[in-house]
């Protein structure tokens, strides 16, 4: 292949989990075939802390939706399709969801060149920004890509366009414990608080365990409103930290867990997931969305029916160390093989140069 640009990536999300990913895909093209032939576009905002002439910004908008700057991404829009043109880009792939994406996505269209969307939510959770997500990706789907990276079998399935589809795991995180363990009889809730993670269902969880005297402490860790506040406060074997976790903390948190606890109401796929594994930690959820696609049953983890707390209980009352100490092993050679660094860049590597080669 001659040394000309051939691909481009695009980020105009900021969320840092997001950012980090895009971070991981510069790596797949540095270290691959297409060192030399590939560019890449990103938020103003996202600061990478690497010298590249082949990265552009692409979006002044700080929402993903609508904000004051968006008028600007539709002018920058023209600036950067000419880039394309000059830089015989055949192929551009955008990473995040942003409406700015579609100002650049109607003249990718105009000239041909061939898009591939990644869809992290094709269920959005329910929010008011729901609305948004379902029109955005309807025109993706529908009109846009002629690829889409989706992070769940189960909901490409579900899809009329299904032949669009590419499945991939929501992988590129570091293993930060590479030892089993069997944890201090900890049960943890982490992440950002919202609605859809069921805080209602961890209380009953929680008050089952209280009642029947099971010898678990519960953490319930991140930012956000939690509902019934005081009710959880009344129960002694529960420890709530309202607030970021910075990653020194966060360490500490998986460190002693025993297992994650995810009693979602709904979900599409969990980075919470797979960041348990990076800390030889399994997992108990409900099975919503895609986090039955994410669990092993009984080697990384337990996917029980949703609500069904009895069977929850009834696990954290049988199970014994053995057990717990096969599981974690488990989740460490389960994450090396799917989601660490090295599985992201090996799968990504092999997509982007399929195409040329």
């Amino acid at each position: 292949m001659k040394k000309k640009y051939k691909i481009a990536i695009v980020c105009n999300s900021i969320k840092p989990d997001l950012v980090e990913y895009f971070k991981c895909k510069i790596e797949c093209l540095e270290q691959g075939r297409l060192h030399n032939n590939y560019i890449a576009f990103k938020n103003r905002k996202i600061i990478l802390n690497i010298k590249n002439k082949k990265i552009y910004n692409s979006s002044f908008s700080k929402s993903a939706f609508f904000d004051e700057k968006i008028f600007l991404d539709f002018f920058l829009s023209f600036y950067l399709i000419f880039i394309i043109i000059i830089k015989k880009v055949k192929i551009i792939h955008f990473t995040t969801a942003h409406i700015s994406n579609l100002f650049l996505s109607v003249w990718l269209k105009f000239f041909k060149i061939k898009q591939i969307f990644t869809i992290h939510d094709l269920t959005p959770h329910p929010s008011k920004k729901a609305i948004f997500i379902k029109l955005y990706n309807k025109l993706v789907i529908n009109f846009l890509a002629n690829e889409i990276i989706s992070f769940s079998k189960r909901k490409i399935e579900t899809q009329i366009n299904k032949w669009k589809f590419r499945h991939f795991f929501l992988s590129g995180f570091k293993l930060n414990i590479n030892e089993p363990k069997t944890g201090q009889k900890i049960i943890l809730f982490f992440g950002r608080i919202e609605s859809y993670k069921g805080l209602e269902n961890l209380l009953d969880i929680i008050t089952m365990s209280y009642r029947k005297k099971l010898d678990y402490r519960f953490i319930i860790a991140g930012k956000g409103k939690i509902i019934n506040i005081e009710k959880f406060k009344k129960l002694s074997n529960v420890e709530i930290i309202n607030r970021f976790i910075n990653d020194k903390e966060i360490f500490e948190l998986f460190k002693k867990a025993t297992f994650v606890l995810l009693p979602y109401n709904s979900a599409t796929q969990s980075g919470v997931i797979i960041l348990s594994y990076s800390y030889a930690t399994p997992v108990i959820a409900y099975d919503v969305g895609a986090l039955g696609e994410y669990i092993e049953q009984g080697k990384t983890g337990f996917i029980v029916k949703y609500k069904d707390n009895d069977t929850i209980i009834n696990i954290l009352e049988t199970i014994n160390n053995d057990e717990i100490l096969s599981l974690s092993q488990n989740c460490i050679l389960y994450f090396k093989e799917r989601y660490s660094k090295e599985a992201f860049i090996k799968m990504y590597s092999n997509y982007y140069e399929s195409f040329f080669y």
